[in-house]
């Protein structure tokens, strides 16, 4: 029973050529944006730890040019991030459209083009309010974006009510579902951060950068399910920095933008609130990992403040996943039933469970290890500080009480 289990799908099989695996251009570009992203990240590591040995050793190096140094080494790294993303996203895009046109993957312009709209209003907006952030800029960018969000609801509608989509397991409960979620984000991100500053142009870079990241991770698939879903390389962790730096409702916003270009990476569509639950609510979910902090909870703890909201941030991910799956994909459940021999599968419940877990627990544990990792490096936590909005906030009681020291 535990083989079958593990063998959902071809996972295991795809798992152990994912390293290797050369066959077609996907996949190739796929192995070698592992490659190199594990290449870089060693790079990054050794030279964070070089650096280091080298002010602590020398004594030509005061603390202002090691500061000015190490300033000029993380902006050099940042422009290679931003550079293999973009470089990432413009690779994986052409080759989905080569796929397309080969025949291999499938097209649905009624959902695929509105939701490209969509993420170009936000991309244009954020831009736009970077460069002019007065309030008649942000009340247009806003409509603009609000008007694209809609219109991709209604091309949704359409299609799901054309019955192209094919027969959700039930309406009732993913509405209910997808409320409930989205009631209790809203709840917790407005509690955690009641006094968050509006977007600046520093934040809204940030947000660039961490929503650029995370996708450009996000094609470096470990493994992937059958029907949607994976275990990727970490690719949670530039957002849930970005929210401990900056808050749970910029985290969430960001969250949002990232969920519109999942739906338009790896689209799995088959209703309205189903697309909110995988999508939309899921990846805003993640901005809720600086909740944490936002509260006061556990001061000077940064790592544990980082794996509590990232434990939150998981599990309510994992239960947008979970509802949508026993609603919406609940029904395919007897297909794997019978094709594994596990009775317990035709139960969508215990079969969303099952699907889940296996790639939602592994990605939370993941970025959770990588987050840890990071925060243990002094200087990576001077940096974070130095940017962080939640810090400053969280600095202005301690002045206040006159307990500085």
């Amino acid at each position: 029973m535990v083989f079958n289990l593990l063998s959902f799908g071809t996972m295991l099989e795809d798992t152990k050529k994912y390293f290797a695996n050369f066959d077609g251009t996907t996949n190739c570009c796929r192995t070698i944006a592992l490659w190199i992203t594990a290449a870089l990240l060693l790079a990054f590591a050794v030279t964070k730890i070089y650096t280091l040995i080298l002010f602590k050793k020398s004594q030509k190096y005061d603390a202002e040019t090691a500061k000015k140094i190490n300033s000029v080494i993380n902006g050099a790294w940042l422009a290679v991030a931003l550079t293999v993303a973009a470089a990432f996203i413009i690779t994986f895009t052409a080759c989905y459209f080569t796929e397309v046109a080969a025949g291999d993957e499938s097209l649905v312009p009624i959902l695929f083009y509105p939701l490209l709209v969509c993420v170009v209003a936000a991309v244009a907006s954020a831009a736009a309010i970077a460069l002019k952030p007065v309030k008649l800029t942000k009340i247009i960018c806003g409509a603009i974006c609000g008007g694209a969000l809609v219109a991709v609801i209604v091309c949704m509608a359409v299609y799901y009510a054309g019955g192209d989509a094919g027969e959700a397991f039930s309406d009732l409960g993913l509405y209910l579902s997808a409320a409930a979620l989205v009631a209790g984000i809203i709840v917790l991100t407005f509690f955690s951060d009641r006094k968050s500053k509006p977007f600046d142009a520093r934040a809204l870079a940030f947000a660039a950068v961490c929503v650029g990241l995370s996708f450009a991770l996000s094609y470096v698939r470990i493994f992937r399910l059958p029907m949607g879903g994976s275990i990727t390389f970490a690719s949670m962790l530039p957002l849930m920095l970005y929210s401990y730096m900056y808050g749970t409702k910029k985290g969430v916003l960001a969250g949002l933008v990232y969920g519109v270009l999942q739906a338009v990476q790896d689209p799995w569509i088959l209703h309205p609130a189903q697309f909110a639950l995988d999508y939309a609510v899921a990846y805003s979910a993640i901005g809720l990992t600086g909740c944490i902090r936002c509260f006061n909870v556990l001061n000077g703890k940064d790592r544990s403040q980082f794996v509590l909201g990232a434990v939150i941030a998981g599990a309510l991910r994992y239960l947008c996943h979970y509802f949508s799956g026993v609603f919406a994909f609940g029904s395919y459940g007897a297909g794997f039933a019978e094709e594994y021999g596990i009775a317990l599968l035709a139960n969508e419940y215990f079969y969303s469970f099952v699907y889940q877990t296996m790639y939602v627990i592994p990605e939370v544990a993941i970025v959770t290890v990588a987050g840890v990792l990071l925060l243990s490096s002094k200087n990576f936590r001077k940096q974070l500080d130095r940017y962080s909005e939640v810090k400053e906030k969280l600095a202005e009681p301690a002045t206040d009480t006159g307990n500085a020291q």
